[in-house]
């Protein structure tokens, strides 16, 4: 018969012997604290997960060497001012409006149109970018009435329109070349005073350049020049030709603020250049300031009309312009060729819609005060007008 193999009883007890071991072994480190098993190093064994140096947590257990500590370091410094990137953009990055409001620069007539830095653009959430050569088409009528039937008392209508081509990278910057070519007819009612004459109309034809280009984040400059032709083609000579400019300089002295200095060159009888001198202020999205002379302009968004925003204003400027003309004088009996200035002053209130597919309207109302007529001849003296009210609409697209 085939005998069982049995192992030893002494085997058996050793075994159990050394189990009860192992385990009392456990239990004691248990009561000590757990100690974390040293990385697995080498292709054998478990698979590691990589090593992430960006996280919060310990990554191989929670052991610390008694007696250290982390050391711990102060917080960089920050800067009062954000980085150039959080700036308004660039003068020459397309606006969220194109369309920048009604003359200012060149009075009575419209300013070089694109002037980031003044007439106000209010904020919107999206952005069209430039697809079209022609950029915009504008039109604007406006209407000063007699308020009386005195012999000094002067009506004025001017019925304006322009339209401006862009040509980017000029001169091999990323600022664009805006070209604005424009016809105003101007229509007079007035003076009657027996010594003083103006035609029934005039007409001014110009031609304006304007680029902004910006030199570092916080300065930037505002650039135009203009030629055209003043006249009432009754009348032509080397005064109906009219040069004017401008130049201003901007810096950001803050994001919310910045500051305005130049000249601009009006080419008048009377008056040949004015200082541009003043502050820009937009404390909020919905809020912008140009304390500006000669064309202050507080800004307010007011509401939203379906998918167009709403904004009031009240704003001022130094008006109107210098023509040659035919003119009747009285003493000589006879028609005689001159040249005019017409200036005054203009505060005015008004309302502002813009819509996303760029269409642009406004509406203004003011009141004119310090008119005056200067005349190149000798013999007549000027004359100054009575005040008036002041219409004005328009639209850009």
């Amino acid at each position: 018969m085939k005998k069982n193999s049995h192992l030893p009883f002494s085997s058996i007890a050793g075994y159990l012997l050394l189990a009860l071991g192992v385990f009392a072994s456990g239990q004691e480190a248990a009561a000590q604290g757990t100690v974390a098993p040293a990385p697995v190093t080498g292709s054998a064994g478990a698979s590691i997960q990589g090593w992430d140096p960006y996280s919060t947590t310990p990554q191989y257990g929670s052991y610390s060497q008694p007696g250290y500590s982390a050391p711990s370091y102060a917080a960089p410094p920050t800067s009062s001012y954000p980085p150039p990137s959080s700036f308004p953009p660039a003068p020459s990055s397309p606006p969220a409006n194109f369309s920048t409001g009604p003359n200012s620069f060149y009075p009575q007539q419209p300013q070089p149109l694109y002037q980031p830095a003044q007439p106000f653009a209010p904020q919107q959430q999206y952005q069209i970018p430039y697809e079209r050569f022609m950029e915009n088409l504008a039109f604007q009528y406006t209407f000063l009435p007699k308020l009386s039937d005195e012999p000094d008392a002067l009506q004025t209508q001017d019925f304006e329109t322009s339209v401006t081509a862009l040509f980017p990278n000029f001169l091999f910057s990323d600022h664009p070349l805006l070209v604005t070519p424009g016809f105003v007819l101007h229509l007079w009612d007035g003076p009657s005073t027996m010594v003083q004459d103006l035609p029934s109309k005039a007409y001014s034809a110009y031609l304006d350049l304007a680029w902004n280009p910006e030199l570092t984040p916080r300065l930037y400059a505002e650039l135009g020049f203009r030629v055209g032709v003043y006249t009432d083609f009754e009348t032509i000579n080397s005064d109906s030709l009219r040069f004017q400019g401008l130049g201003v300089g901007n810096i950001r002295l803050t994001p919310t603020m910045t500051l305005k200095a130049g000249a601009v060159y009006i080419d008048r009888m009377d008056k040949k250049l004015l200082p541009v001198v003043g502050l820009l202020w937009e404390p909020d999205s919905l809020t912008r300031f140009d304390i500006t002379f000669p064309y202050p302009r507080l800004s307010k968004y007011w509401t939203t009309v379906g998918d167009r925003k709403v904004w009031w204003y009240v704003g001022g400027e130094f008006g109107y312009g210098s023509w040659t003309i035919q003119r009747y004088d009285f003493v000589a009996m006879d028609k005689v060729s001159d040249q005019i200035d017409i200036n005054d002053y203009r505060v005015f209130v008004g309302l502002e819609a813009t819509h996303p597919n760029r269409l642009r309207a406004y509406a203004e109302i003011g009141y004119v005060w310090d008119r005056n007529i200067l005349y190149r001849a000798p013999t007549i003296p000027n004359l100054k007008v009575d005040d008036t009210l002041m219409l004005r609409v328009g639209f850009n697209f």
